[in-house]
């Protein structure tokens, strides 16, 4: 009787995907090390998400301030002595704190700046 090849799942050798073959390809176009190629690619993801964290909270922090304007508005018009003043004057102190968070988170997202490896020599 003859025996069957068998091999484990750990045998098989791993196919490459379509990302790896990029890179890879890359590498060897530009005559960069394969370490430089991923080092750029992080560079870019970082500032990619770190432009999509400043619309998010610029957005964020405009839409809270201006229904922070609107409840303000609204307690003037009805007159602080009245009821109403409770009913929007605490949604206008929540939506103020909420667009100072906001503002905040955004100075903080534009200050970050990504860990560089030891291959990274690229200019901030």
């Amino acid at each position: 009787m003859q025996t069957m090849d068998h091999t484990d799942a750990e045998d098989v050798p791993r196919r490459r995907g379509i990302l790896d073959t990029i890179k890879g390809l890359a590498a060897n176009m530009l005559g960069a090390t394969r370490d430089r190629v991923e080092d750029l690619s992080a560079e870019v993801q970082h500032r990619a998400l770190k432009i999509l964290w400043l619309v998010i909270w610029s957005l964020a922090g405009a839409v809270s301030l201006w229904l922070a304007v609107c409840f303000a508005m609204l307690t003037v018009i009805f007159g602080f002595d009245l009821p109403p003043k409770y009913a929007f004057g605490i949604p206008t102190l929540v939506f103020f704190a909420v667009a100072l968070v906001s503002f905040v988170m955004f100075k903080r997202a534009k200050a970050s700046k990504r860990e560089q490896s030891d291959y990274g020599d690229y200019p901030e």
